[in-house]
């Protein structure tokens, strides 16, 4: 034959010569077809590939990125895939089969795995933001007050913040950052400023105080007074209040203002009553004091006599003392008390002595008065019988007479002194008559006689014939007879009467018989 051998090249009909030769040499042809075909299939290769997504999400293969020396001896005519385009959803391991079609029309397949990978980060977008911390000083945010539009592809999966929390620390800026991760686990960062602020006033608690005055009159308070555990999440910067002095003016209930400021500014005032109080007692101070009774027994005094600058340092209200009026009951030491009160109702005391003084000389008043002598010429008088109603308001304690006893030698006007002395020593005199009188008669007594007529008829006796020892305590003055001389005519017995006048004029008579011879 002509030909034998055929290959990819006579793939179709071929005419072949056939030759045959006899043993003698003869020879003959004839011609056939040969009808050469390729009916191996290609051997198909592939080869595992990787996509990586763009921006877009989008990626693509081709044969060459599949094909790995798929072949066919009489060549390949076509390789195809049945997919080459992809996307987000088809991230991570993908079959594609590569179909090789030989020059023949034989055809393999074979697969291989595309792996598409989103190695794409997302794109993370941040805005700024503001957190207002809430009463208990805390304040949050999410990804979305940070997250401006952050984009992906293939789609987000999850947006973190690496601070979410806010508390008074974080006061002013700060900076976060919000982690983007895309649905492949691919991740951005963008910054932003987190504004944090405090918004909220403090709680301002205010209680009630006292303040008592000290004896300068003043007082003060502080914050921690009126402070009554107000508060403030973020702290508290100051406490200020409007009035922290007070004085006597301020006795009583007065309204102070506390101004509580926070750290971040915010301020907030509550308001209290502040009782000032002045309970200091005045300061009394007495002296000593002396009254003069007048003439009536009577004398006071004022607190202006007894105080001696008793004060307080918000005045006084009232001075007044136990005791103002005296009389003679009280002439000597007395103790009275001044009772100091201030403007505020605080009361002190102090005593002192007043000394109550009778300087007042009694009233002496004097009568005269008689004394008629005794028997025995004595005479006396008492101070009632001169006292005409002598007084002193604080009483007599005495009455003396400078003579009380008098006797014939007294007899007539005689001058006494009345010495008045009342109960305070004070003395008074006054002067009075006293008329001493002899009213006593003396005493007569007679006694008989006997008369010798002489020669011539005649007769005589005289007042020592008769007298017997006619007496007067104060003195005989005279002696006198009726009938002193006798004659015949009197032979016989004669009465006669003696008459006895003793020095004061008063006068006594008796008889006697004279005989006569």
């Amino acid at each position: 034959m002509d030909t034998t051998s055929f290959n990819c090249s006579n793939v179709g009909n071929n005419t072949v010569t056939l030759t045959l030769t006899d043993n003698s040499g003869n020879s003959s042809t004839c011609t056939a077809i040969v009808n050469v075909q390729d009916n191996t299939a290609p051997t198909a290769i592939c080869q595992n590939a990787t996509v990586v997504l763009d921006a877009a999400g989008n990626g693509s293969i081709t044969t060459a990125d599949i094909n790995n020396g798929s072949s066919d001896a009489c060549g390949i005519a076509s390789l195809s895939l049945d997919t080459t385009t992809f996307g987000c959803a088809d991230v991570g391991n993908n079959t594609v089969t590569l179909t090789v079609t030989d020059t023949n029309g034989n055809v393999s397949t074979c697969t291989a795995t595309v792996t598409v990978q989103d190695n794409t980060n997302p794109t993370a977008i941040c805005q700024n933001a503001t957190v207002v911390l809430d009463a208990a000083g805390n304040g949050s945010i999410t990804t979305a007050d940070i997250n401006n539009g952050s984009s992906d592809a293939c789609g987000i999966a999850s947006l973190s913040l690496d601070t979410t929390a806010f508390g008074c620390s974080d006061i002013g800026n700060n900076t976060v950052t919000l982690t983007v991760t895309d649905t492949n686990g691919n991740v951005s960062t963008c910054n932003a400023n987190v504004t944090v602020q405090d918004n909220t006033n403090p709680n301002a608690i205010c209680q009630n105080t006292t303040v008592v005055l000290d004896a300068a009159g003043n007082g003060s308070i502080t914050t921690t007074d009126i402070d009554f555990g107000s508060n403030d999440a973020c702290g508290i910067a100051s406490l200020a209040l409007d009035t922290t002095s007070f004085n006597c003016s301020n006795v009583g209930n007065n309204t102070v203002t506390l101004t509580l400021t926070d750290n971040s500014g915010n301020s907030s005032t509550c308001t209290a009553i502040v009782n000032v109080q002045d309970n200091t007692a005045p300061t009394a101070i007495c002296q000593n004091a002396t009254v003069v009774l007048d003439a009536a027994g009577n004398g006071s005094i004022t607190t202006t006599d007894i105080d001696f600058g008793s004060n307080d340092a918000c005045g006084i209200a009232s001075l007044a003392l136990d005791t103002t009026s005296f009389n003679c009951s009280n002439v000597g030491n007395n103790t009275v008390t001044l009772t100091v009160t201030d403007t505020n109702g605080n009361t002190s005391t102090c005593t002192a002595n007043v000394t109550v003084q009778d300087n007042t000389n009694p009233t002496a008043i004097c009568q005269n008065t008689t004394v008629v002598l005794d028997a025995a010429g004595n005479g006396t008088i008492t101070t009632a019988d001169i006292n005409n109603g002598s007084n002193d308001a604080c009483g007599i304690a005495s009455l003396t007479l400078d003579t009380t006893s008098f006797d014939c030698s007294n007899v007539g006007n005689n001058t006494v002194t009345l010495t008045v002395t009342d109960n305070s020593g004070n003395s008074s005199t006054c002067t009075a008559i006293v008329n001493v009188q002899d009213n006593t008669n003396p005493t007569a007594i007679c006694q008989n006689a006997t008369v010798v007529l002489d020669a011539a008829g005649n007769g005589s006796i005289t007042t020592t014939d008769i007298d017997f020892g006619s007496n007067d305590a104060c003195g005989i003055a005279s002696l006198a007879l009726d009938t002193t001389s006798f004659d015949c005519s009197d032979i016989g017995n004669n009465t006669v009467t003696l008459t006895v006048t003793d020095t004061n004029g008063n006068v006594s008579t008796c008889t006697a018989n004279v005989t006569v011879q």
